[in-house]
């Protein structure tokens, strides 16, 4: 059994334990690995000198200790130190998944180009128009401008800047709630989207 085999081995069998406590116990382990190559031992050398993954489960699981875990159920009689490789440990591909999952991609792609991305597209562009009218707020801005280095400046200007200021200050505070209402929209359809793909259709 090499490193990489022990390894995986200590994640089957430690599967009880806390996360965080596996996590650790598996880095103790690595870095014994570490300091037997150091000293010139071979992988197999440090996994025989360290114990059957199995042993060592037993030990720090105690009660939790589940032997099906690590049984040898393929009936090719392993030896205790041939455990599965990286490639037999990895789960079956599930190919009626992945064909749900394309023809799924497939239908969202043209959902969302001949559907969603237009209406998503119209309204944001609703929110631009919204944004756009509050550049009113800046009329003042033009009156004093104009009365600074033009030199005119008349009454009805004063009356037509505050009130174009009123109407910018309303479009600006309208394009707030709409911005925000929108995000949220887009966002709770990129998720489903998402969920979509996964399977989770009740997200």
């Amino acid at each position: 059994m090499n490193r990489q085999q022990f390894m995986q081995a200590m994640e089957v069998v430690l599967r009880p334990m806390d996360r965080l406590e596996r996590a650790e116990l598996l880095a103790d382990y690595a870095h014994k690995f570490t300091l037997g190559l150091r000293e010139g031992k071979s992988e197999e050398e440090i996994a025989r000198e360290l114990g059957h993954p199995e042993e060592i489960a037993r030990k720090v699981l105690g009660e939790r200790h589940d032997a099906k875990s690590y049984s040898d159920t393929s009936g090719r009689g392993k030896a205790p130190f041939d455990v599965p490789t990286f490639q037999e440990m990895r789960p079956p591909v599930n190919y009626n998944r992945a064909t749900r999952n394309f023809f799924v991609g497939i239908g969202l792609i043209f959902l969302n180009l001949a559907l969603m991305i237009p209406i998503g597209l119209s309204l944001w562009s609703v929110w631009l128009t919204i944004a756009s009218l509050s550049l009113f707020a800046l009329a003042p801005v033009a009156v004093a401008f104009d009365y600074l280095y033009l030199n005119h400046l008349e009454t009805t200007e004063i009356f037509v800047a505050i009130g174009l200021f009123g109407i910018g200050i309303l479009f600006a505070l309208a394009s707030k709630f709409v911005f925000i209402a929108f995000k949220n929209v887009t966002l709770h359809y990129i998720r489903w989207n998402v969920n979509v793909m996964k399977g989770d259709v009740s997200a």
